[in-house]
């Protein structure tokens, strides 16, 4: 008795997706990606929220000063034309310099945190700085 074996050979399909797929899938990692973006900015916009809040309220009080220094300086310098040198145009003269000179002063936190780089979103700048980076490398490869 004769004993024959028989080898089969299967050949698995393998199932490409199709490129209709393959763009879904894109427009789905993208969407997530700008949502994750959005969240990561509206985090870092909460956690500068107090001191912008903060600020805002002293640019405010800086301007309502200064808004007074202008009006006092107005009426001082209307008085001093008008009238000449009475004393009490003197001290309008005076309170208007100084709320002037306070008002400038109120505002050296409000230039320090605009140069210092409040409105900058540090976190999410490095998150599109490294996620260009890897998307060099996967299109490279």
């Amino acid at each position: 008795m004769t004993t024959t074996t028989t080898t089969r050979t299967t050949v698995e399909a393998t199932t490409e997706p199709t490129t209709t797929e393959m763009l879904r899938e894109l427009m789905r990692e993208v969407a997530d990606y700008g949502r994750d973006l959005a969240r990561l900015a509206g985090a870092e916009w909460k956690e500068k929220s107090h001191s912008l809040r903060t600020l805002a309220m002293a640019a405010g009080a800086a301007a309502l000063v200064l808004f007074t220094s202008f009006m006092l300086l107005t009426v001082a310098l209307v008085g001093a034309i008008a009238y000449g040198l009475d004393s009490w145009r003197w001290a309008l003269l005076i309170v208007g310099v100084c709320y002037g000179i306070i008002g400038l002063l109120s505002l050296i936190p409000v230039s320090h945190a605009l140069r210092s780089g409040l409105f900058q979103f540090s976190h999410t700048r490095e998150r599109v700085r490294v996620d260009a980076e890897w998307v060099k490398h996967k299109l490279a490869a």
